[in-house]
C-alpha cells in the first residue's frame, strides 16, 4: 500500500469518489502543493497531478508522487494522458495551483503548448468544472492584459479565485480554502443562489467597564454550519462574538461584542436564511462605571432580561434557525424545543442537552414542523445534516433581497 493511501478521508469523506487533476505550474508557489495535495486527499480526493517544465525545477515530480500516490503527468504520450485521466466512475474537476500568468494566459487564449495546457484545454472541452488559484508578483498580478485573460476564464465558467497579498506578492490562499471550493465545486448546490447568516460564538455583557459576563461557548457549530453552507454554493456570512475557535477564511467574518451590539448590526440588512447557534445571554448586569474596586468582599450583581436576537431576526429573513440547550431529560428537552419553535416563528429548532456537548462532538435534535432528525457524532456532521434540512424545508414566503 503506497503512504498516501493510508491518509485518504482521515479527515472527513466530503471529497470521497472525486478526482481533482492538481496542475503545477512554475511559481515559486508550487513548494506548497505537495501540502495541498495531502489536504485534498485527507478529505477523500483522488489527486492526479500533472506538472509543467518550469513546474519540475521548483519541485521535485517525485515529490508529488509521494504525496499524491500517482507519478505525475509531465508530457503527453501515446497513452493520450490527457484524455484518459478523464475517465468514467466519478466526478473529475481539474485545479491550477499555482497558477502563473503565463498558464493563465495561455488557457484563456486556447493556446496546447505542453502536457499542462493540453490537460486544461481539454477539460474545457468536456464541460469539466476548473478552479484556477493564481500567484504571482502583485504588478503581474494587476497587468491588464492579465486581468483581461481572467475575465475570459470567468465568462467560460472557470472559477479563479482570489490571491492573499502579502510582502507584495500574490500568494496561492491556504489549502484549506482550496479544498473547501473543490467541495463546493463538486457538491449539489443545495443552497445555490441562497443568502446565509450564521451568528455564533457567545456574547459578552459588560459588568463594569472592565469585565464582562460572558459563556464557554467556542464558535466551533458557527464554524462547521459555515462551511457546509459555503460548500453548497450559498454566500455566506458570519457574525462572530466572542470564539476559541478561527472562523472560515473563504466567508465574510464580523465581530460582535453585547447583544444589543449585535441586534444593531442586523438593522436594516434582510437575509434568505439566519442560522443562530450563538450563546447568547438571557440576562444582562446594570453596567456600573469605571472598574468596581477588588479586594472588598462579596458583590452583587443586578439583572435584567436581555432583548432577544431571535425576535429582532425574525422579519428580515425567510428562514430562521435557532439553537437550543437544556439540562432536563430528552422529553422535556423536545417539548421546550417545540414551544420555543412555536412562539417564535422559529422554522427549524436544533435542541440538545449540555451534557451531550464536547469540543468536537455533539448528539442533537434537528426539529421542524413535521418531523426529527437526531444526529449523534461530530459537529461536522451535524452541520451537514442541518444545512440539507435547511435546504428541504424551504422557509416562508418570497425570499428577501440580499444585503449590500
Amino acid at each position: 500500500m503506497h503512504p498516501s493511501a493510508r491518509l485518504k478521508g482521515a479527515r472527513d469523506s466530503r471529497l470521497n469518489g472525486n478526482r481533482i487533476i492538481l496542475c503545477v505550474t512554475g511559481s515559486i508557489a508550487a513548494v506548497e502543493t505537495v501540502k495541498l495535495a495531502r489536504e485534498l486527499i485527507r478529505h477523500g480526493a483522488e489527486v492526479v497531478p500533472v506538472m509543467s517544465a518550469k513546474a519540475q525545477r521548483i519541485v521535485s515530480p517525485d515529490a508529488l508522487e509521494f504525496a499524491c500516490g500517482v507519478r505525475p503527468v509531465t508530457e503527453l504520450t501515446g497513452a493520450v494522458e490527457h484524455i484518459t485521466m478523464f475517465g468514467e466512475g466519478r466526478k473529475h474537476m481539474v485545479l491550477v495551483a499555482p497558477a502563473t500568468a503565463d498558464a493563465i494566459s495561455k488557457i484563456s487564449m486556447g493556446i496546447a503548448d505542453d502536457a499542462l495546457t493540453t490537460v486544461c484545454l481539454n477539460a474545457l472541452g468536456l464541460g469539466v468544472p476548473m478552479v484556477i488559484a493564481p500567484a504571482m508578483g502583485r504588478s503581474m498580478l494587476n497587468n491588464p492584459f492579465l486581468s483581461r485573460n481572467m475575465e475570459r476564464l470567468r465568462r467560460q465558467g472557470v472559477a479563479v479565485l482570489p490571491s492573499f497579498i502579502d510582502e507584495d506578492e500574490a500568494k496561492i490562499l491556504d489549502s484549506t480554502y482550496i479544498m473547501e471550493t473543490a467541495a463546493r465545486t463538486f457538491s449539489a448546490g443545495l443552497l445555490k443562489g441562497r443568502n446565509v447568516l450564521v451568528v455564533g460564538g457567545a456574547s459578552e455583557e459588560p459588568i463594569d467597564d472592565i469585565r464582562v459576563i460572558s459563556s464557554r461557548s467556542s464558535g466551533r457549530t458557527a464554524a462547521e454550519i459555515a462551511s457546509a453552507a459555503f460548500e453548497e454554493k450559498a454566500s455566506v456570512s458570519v457574525w462572530c462574538g466572542r470564539v476559541t475557535e478561527e472562523m472560515p477564511s473563504y466567508v465574510r467574518c464580523s465581530q460582535f461584542g453585547s447583544i444589543s451590539g449585535l441586534i444593531s448590526m442586523a438593522k436594516g440588512k434582510k437575509f434568505d436564511i439566519v442560522i443562530v447557534p450563538a450563546s447568547l445571554s438571557d440576562f444582562i448586569p446594570l453596567r456600573k462605571k469605571g472598574k468596581i474596586p477588588s479586594g472588598e468582599g462579596a458583590l452583587s450583581l443586578d439583572l435584567e432580561p436581555a432583548p432577544k436576537f431571535i425576535d429582532s431576526i425574525r422579519k428580515r429573513c425567510n428562514m430562521l434557525v435557532a439553537f437550543k440547550a437544556g439540562a432536563g431529560s430528552e422529553k422535556e428537552l423536545l417539548e421546550d424545543a417545540r414551544k420555543r419553535m412555536r412562539a417564535g416563528g422559529i422554522d427549524i429548532i436544533v435542541a440538545n442537552n449540555v451534557a451531550d456537548v464536547s469540543r468536537d462532538t455533539t448528539r442533537a435534535h434537528i426539529i421542524t414542523a413535521s418531523s426529527v432528525e437526531t444526529v449523534a457524532g461530530s459537529k461536522r456532521e451535524l452541520a451537514v445534516a442541518l444545512v440539507r434540512a435547511v435546504a428541504k424545508t424551504g422557509g416562508r414566503g418570497r425570499r428577501p433581497r440580499s444585503p449590500p
